[in-house]
């Protein structure tokens, strides 16, 4: 065996800080941005906030905003194209955060700032003081409610808060079930089986079927497992579905979420906004008023200019100074140096990723303008790379800049990844977009007869007949459970 030396040249990728920060700069969405520039400011002392620069971008933002509503016309949705993104937005767990009507008109009305809602805890205590006046049961009672989490459920048991408080089980169990007697119904409940059971003697349903099912089979009913309840109760399926159906309608299984307090609210701020100017042209803009508009601090520039000799100015500065030795001297030379170069990064970083994030934004907003304009069965399939090619950046770039990011459209708030989405072929040899095949796929199920519910084969031939999709059975029972519809044999209802 012989030893030997030798070398070998190879190409080897390394982050540099800088470059990881842009990275992660990219990646982040407004609300991270500023908490970033906000620590940034408190640990750089190179850094400083362009009052200027932000009066100016608040100025500008503002009248931009006024002259798209005074140009933009008064556009009347059509009813069905409503509809369809409403349940589109229901299947893809989007919230409707921006809705037509009176309340966008309503939103930023006086009482909506100074309106306060009590909690779950205020509701129920309030209640405990009306019906207790002992003073160790309102401690219990208190103790007991303060343990109720906010669906409305206790979560300690009785014995642990028997160890705790040092009193008697029957005791405490007592105020519980005094506690369950509350509004709203079903709260202080240990389980699902007991948060029903109360509901139920609430309303003043005493049917024993129902209270078997509750008792023995919730996960039966969980499973629509209708016939084996049906032969359990020695009763007809009809008869099953139908006390299911009061208990999906009528019962809550998280009473607590009647009651809470409005400062649990998550607002969103949109990274971009997409406004109409015209009849077909629409604009993008950054939503730059919400960060602060940053620089180096000019003092430090004077010192740091790049005409000059940095090093050497700092320190014939320094020197001046007395009781100041050479090590200190380099120690700050060098400590302003690395925030510099700090503060250098993070303003190149926070640009890149602006000019990024509005590009992309553009080419989103071009394409997509028939979503804009009809609604969610116009939307096309587009892909990172179709994007990344336009502009000339690798598709991992696309794939951070969209990341965590709201951009604010006259559809609503919606992700900026949600306009991306793969194509499927159709015979007449274009391309449809997922989401729109997924909305059709919901139009039949939502239209067919449930007594005869379509099944997967069923719904692949509707695509291919009515609407000339080519799409195999195994990608529609794929993008039906995307769209948490249950099979056939689970969507069929019973007659008498």
């Amino acid at each position: 065996m012989k030893y030997e030396l030798s070398l070998k040249q190879k190409q080897k990728l390394i982050l540099t800080p800088q470059l990881y920060q842009s990275i992660n700069i990219l990646q982040l969405n407004l609300v991270e941005l500023k908490v970033l520039i906000d620590k940034e400011l408190v640990e750089n002392p190179l850094l400083e906030i362009n009052q200027e620069a932000s009066s100016m971008v608040e100025k500008i933002s503002q009248e931009e905003n006024s002259n798209s509503r005074t140009e933009e016309p008064e556009r009347n949705i059509e009813g069905d194209n409503f509809f369809d993104w409403l349940s589109y937005l229901k299947e893809k767990n989007y919230p409707p955060y921006s809705l037509p009507g009176s309340r966008l008109e309503k939103e930023n009305s006086y009482e909506n700032f100074i309106y306060y809602k009590e909690s779950l805890h205020e509701y129920l205590l309030a209640q405990l003081g009306l019906v207790i006046n002992n003073n160790t049961d309102y401690k219990i009672g208190e103790y007991l409610i303060g343990n109720i989490d906010d669906n409305g459920y206790l979560t300690f048991s009785l014995d642990d808060i028997s160890g705790d408080l040092n009193i008697k089980r029957d005791k405490i169990e007592k105020i519980l079930f005094l506690i369950q007697s509350f509004d709203p119904p079903g709260v202080g409940a240990r389980n699902l089986e007991e948060c029903l059971l109360i509901q139920a003697k609430y309303l003043g349903l005493n049917d024993v079927n129902l209270e078997t099912i509750i008792k023995k089979h919730l996960n039966d009913l969980a499973r629509k497992a209708y016939k084996k309840i049906a032969k359990d109760l020695k009763i007809s399926v009809f008869e099953v579905q139908s006390l299911a159906d009061i208990i999906k309608r009528t019962f809550d299984p998280k009473p607590g979420r009647e009651i809470g307090d409005l400062k649990e609210i998550k607002y969103i701020i949109p990274d971009l906004t997409v406004m109409k100017k015209g009849e077909d042209e629409y604009r993008v803009f950054l939503n730059d008023t919400y960060l602060p508009q940053i620089r180096i601090n000019s003092q430090y520039q004077k010192i740091l200019d790049v005409n000059n000799n940095n090093s050497s100015i700092v320190a014939e500065r320094l020197t001046k100074r007395k009781n100041i030795s050479d090590h200190e001297i380099k120690d700050t030379i060098k400590y302003i140096e690395g925030k510099l170069d700090s503060a250098r990064s993070l303003l190149k970083g926070i640009e890149h990723r602006k000019r990024t994030v509005y590009q992309i934004a553009e080419i989103i907003v071009n394409y997509q303008k028939d979503f804009l304009d009809e609604g969610i069965l116009y939307i096309k399939p587009l892909t990172l790379k179709e994007v990344a090619d336009r502009l000339n950046i690798h598709e991992s770039t696309v794939c951070r800049a969209i990341s965590n990011k709201i951009i604010q459209t006259p559809r609503g708030f919606l992700k900026m990844n949600f306009f991306f989405s793969k194509g499927v072929d159709m015979k007449s040899g274009g391309i449809v977009s997922t989401d729109k095949v997924k909305s059709i796929i919901k139009e039949y199920i939502d239209n067919e007869d449930h007594l005869k519910p379509w099944s997967d084969q069923k719904l692949t031939d509707l695509l291919s007949k009515k609407k000339g999709i080519n799409i195999s059975r195994r990608t529609v029972t794929k993008y039906r459970e995307i769209l948490e519809i249950s099979p056939s044999n689970l969507r069929k209802r019973f007659c008498v």
